[in-house]
């Protein structure tokens, strides 16, 4: 044992009477040892052990000393007798006190700093470190969803034709990165609210199949050599597909269409972590701080990391005088995270993402492959659900389905009267309720059902319907069967947005991009005759007759 080394704690035997100039060491502690209900006060106060003072969350020490203060009179303590006969009233003596309490009450402690720091402090750091380094490519990916810290704005026409420019609530971008390589295998921009099912399946499907470049239209914006997305530039990452999916428990992560789609078509298993815990999703979340700093923080309109950031400087206003526009982030975007690809890596011993793939591709790291009967962009989006034939012979009502408050039905289906009360499998595509595929219960094809009446003349998803229906039960909107509901609703939303009402906006932004898609995937399934949803005959994924389950949609 070294010399002078304590042993125990030095208690005061008693505590002298009078006026006291000095420090008197081991008086607090010798206080809080003859009244230990002063004790318990301090310790449930300041570490919110019961709900003493439940008005106020975190609990100063100043105002601390009030309360102790005046437990000190309640026990009858004299004023010639500690606290009380000293300068300060033992107020030094309770701050040393409680920086001994935060540090031995670590965890506890730490919910005074806030949630963040709480939550940190409980959940790492503690017991083995044993996560496996992973290298090998495609072995874990992580994916998560981030709120840019920008505003961007759109351009639309009114009714009278004018054009006008809006702002956008704030976006959402998902992104997936590879583990073992820090290489990012796509990423995706959500104008909705709070992210979907169908967002988190978008992200998965960008990831999977080969990167599409995209026409560069701003100045000076281009991808640096040795840049771009693993799909793209390096060989064999082309329909690759990971062995485990990282994510946080948010409910588009664990919608049933996200768990079944990974499951059946990826093949994946699924980590799902605790919600707002980023270190146990570390190199996802560090990607987005540095797409954050070298990238949106520089632009004129970002909002900066928090409302007092110098940076921020009316960013509503910077997005409509510069013209900052959704094509604009869409580009940006692609850029940014293709030269963080091609950016030499610490974490990877200073190699670029793209050099680490494809040197351990090269030295026989080779992903699974997807089975070529699987890569349809439309099975990313499918969900099976099951369906009763209705129809009644006694009203002339014709055979069909109900599926989102509407009829479906094809010639065949129309004229097969004895299949009504059979239920029948249904192959839905989330991204385009048009048109649904039709089995028998013995797995026969009924070929493809079509909706009825002017709801098949314009592509649209399933939340667009459901948002749609209640504009219409709620009588905000008004449509007859000769109208377009899409058009319909697309005016209501131009409207609105006129009235500078930011979630129209966006969803006004939703329409536009989803219907540039459908006439871009129309004009590509035109080209090579090879489209799965205007041409039925072709050859879907074959039903699991074993698979009984009916499975649900959630969409949030």
């Amino acid at each position: 044992m070294k010399p002078q080394k304590n042993v125990r704690l030095y208690r005061r035997k008693q505590s002298e009477k009078g006026f006291q100039e000095c420090k008197r060491t081991g008086e607090f502690e010798l206080l809080l040892d003859r009244y230990p209900t002063i004790r318990d006060l301090i310790h449930d106060l300041y570490l919110k052990r019961r709900t003493r003072n439940p008005s106020e969350p975190v609990i100063k020490p100043v105002h601390l000393f009030s309360k102790f203060t005046e437990a000190c009179r309640k026990e009858k303590i004299k004023l010639n007798e500690y606290p009380f006969n000293t300068e300060n009233q033992g107020y030094r003596s309770l701050q040393r006190y409680l920086k001994k309490l935060e540090l031995k009450h670590f965890g506890i402690a730490a919910s005074r700093y806030g949630e963040d720091a709480y939550k940190k402090s409980n959940n790492t750091g503690i017991g083995a470190q044993n996560e496996l380094n992973i290298v090998r490519p495609y072995q874990r990916v992580q994916f998560d969803a981030h709120r840019l810290d920008a505003v961007f704005s759109i351009k639309f026409t009114t009714v009278e034709g004018d054009e006008v420019q809006r702002v956008l609530e704030r976006i959402w971008i998902l992104s997936i990165i590879d583990v073992g390589t820090r290489a990012v295998l796509s990423h995706y921009i959500s104008l909705n609210k709070e992210i979907s099912a169908v967002d988190v399946m978008a992200c998965v499907r960008k990831a999977i199949m080969p990167h599409s470049k995209i026409d560069l239209t701003i100045p000076g914006l281009k991808i640096t050599e040795g840049g771009g997305y693993p799909s793209d530039v390096v060989n064999d990452c082309g329909w690759a597909v990971w062995e485990e999916l990282s994510f946080d428990n948010g409910k588009a992560n664990l919608a049933n269409m996200v768990r079944e789609r990974l499951k059946h078509l990826v093949g994946c298993s699924v980590n799902a972590g605790p919600v707002s815990l980023p270190m146990r999703r570390p190199y996802i979340e560090r990607f987005f701080q540095t797409l954050e700093e070298y990238g949106f923080h520089r632009l004129p309109n970002t909002t900066g990391s928090n409302p007092k950031d110098p940076r921020r400087n009316n960013p509503e206003k910077q997005a409509i005088r510069f013209h900052v526009t959704l094509e604009n982030l869409e580009e940006l975007a692609e850029v940014l995270i293709s030269n963080y690809n091609g950016t030499p890596h610490g974490g990877i011993s200073h190699l670029t993402p793209l050099e680490a793939m494809e040197q351990r591709l090269g030295r026989g790291m080779l992903p699974t492959i997807l089975d070529e009967s699987k890569r349809s962009g439309v099975a990313f989006m499918q969900v099976e659900i099951t369906r009763e034939v209705k129809g009644n012979i006694k009203t002339g009502k014709r055979p069909h389905i109900n599926y989102a408050n509407e009829e479906y039905r094809n010639d065949y289906l129309a004229n097969s009267a004895q299949l009504i009360g059979t239920k029948l499998r249904i192959q839905v595509n989330v991204d385009d309720i048009r048109y649904l595929r039709a089995f028998l219960p013995d797995g026969t094809e009924l070929g493809t059902l079509v909706v009825v009446g002017k709801w098949s003349e314009t592509p649209h998803s399933l939340k667009l319907r459901q948002q749609i229906h209640r504009l219409k039960e709620k009588k905000i909107i008004h449509y007859s069967k000769y109208d377009d509901p899409i058009a319909v609703y697309q005016i209501h939303m131009t409207n609105m947005a006129l009235q500078n009402e930011k979630s129209s906006v966006n969803k006004l932004a939703q329409i536009r991009r989803l219907q540039q898609q459908r006439a871009e995937e129309e004009a590509r399934n035109a080209a090579t005759m090879d489209s799965e949803v205007l041409n039925p005959s072709l050859s879907m994924p074959k039903i699991d007759e074993d698979e009984n389950e009916q499975h649900h949609i959630i969409i949030f």
